[in-house]
């Protein structure tokens, strides 16, 4: 008699950067099929992220027969299932059952080019499709993969949210934390449900998805010599009279792939990099450096 070890997706997350993922100023949602696969093609969070499950996630794991398994665009729990029926975990997922994964910086620019609070930075970020019971009914919950919201700065813990979540973690386990992922097999409401009233599988499985939105900033060129701006037509202008130090009249994505063209005098002139931003405080408003 032979036995076959059946897996299954339970739930997946995906996680998706525009700074990656646009290309200059079109963005990837506004991309065809074939582009969209492209710029997929070089993508891979741990560019940014580095995602484990927690110490206590890792040991619920091995006991419900769960797998943890990363993609460049993510993670997926994959659950080995019965042989009679592959909708239904050989172990019985009980409606309590949470996973936690920490979310750990792998680049220290991630908040240049992700548009979140920069003063938020070090703060906790919770995402989960059960709200902390330390949280007031309106904060946000993990999104579906079927829409294309963005993580924002409410996404983050309350003070008390914070203490509650970072005291079931291990030193080692808050290093370099930006964030946690917490999927419960029952959520806040039913579109967000990892298993159905018989604790089977949902069909089509769970699918979220964490949106990044790229940073938009003012960019400012640093030149050796004096320059000279025609009014109404270059997309710099002197900054504070100064003709050697020049800002753009709008904002501009950073995007790590294509080209904004910005032009000054019939040249265009180069894109930054995430590297050096600078926020100002007098005018509230965020600046991209560049010296020419």
């Amino acid at each position: 008699m032979t036995f076959a070890i059946t897996y299954k997706p339970l739930f997946e997350v995906k996680i998706l950067h525009l700074y990656y993922l646009n290309k200059g100023d079109v963005e990837f949602f506004s991309m065809n099929e074939n582009d969209k696969e492209k710029q997929l093609a070089g993508y891979d969070i741990s560019t940014f992220f580095r995602i484990v499950p927690t110490s206590v996630t890792q040991n619920k794991l091995e006991g419900h027969k769960l797998v943890f398994k990363r993609h460049t665009s993510g993670f997926t729990i994959w659950v080995n299932v019965s042989e009679v029926d592959e909708s239904t975990p050989l172990i019985a997922l009980d409606d309590t059952l949470e996973l936690s994964f920490l979310l750990k910086l792998n680049a220290h620019t991630f908040f240049n080019l992700t548009h979140l609070d920069l003063s938020n930075a070090g703060k906790l970020f919770f995402f989960s499709n059960k709200r902390l019971n330390t949280e007031s009914p309106g904060f946000p919950l993990v999104p579906l993969s079927s829409g294309n919201s963005a993580v924002n700065d409410d996404f983050i813990a309350s003070s008390d949210g914070e203490k509650q979540v970072l005291k079931e973690l291990t030193s080692a386990e808050k290093s370099s934390l930006f964030g946690l992922i917490r999927i419960s097999m029952k959520g806040e409401n039913a579109s967000l449900n990892v298993t159905d009233a018989q604790q089977k599988i949902s069909d089509p499985f769970a699918s979220f998805q964490l949106l990044f939105e790229n940073r938009k900033t003012y960019w400012r060129y640093f030149f050796n010599t004096d320059q000279k701006v025609k009014k109404n037509k270059d997309d710099v202008d002197f900054e504070d009279g100064n003709p050697r130090q020049l800002v753009t009249n709008d904002t501009h994505p950073l995007t790590e792939k294509g080209f904004i063209s910005i032009e000054l005098d019939g040249a265009e002139l180069p894109n930054p990099d995430a590297n050096m931003i600078k926020p100002n405080g007098a005018d509230n408003k965020i600046y991209s450096e560049i010296y020419m």
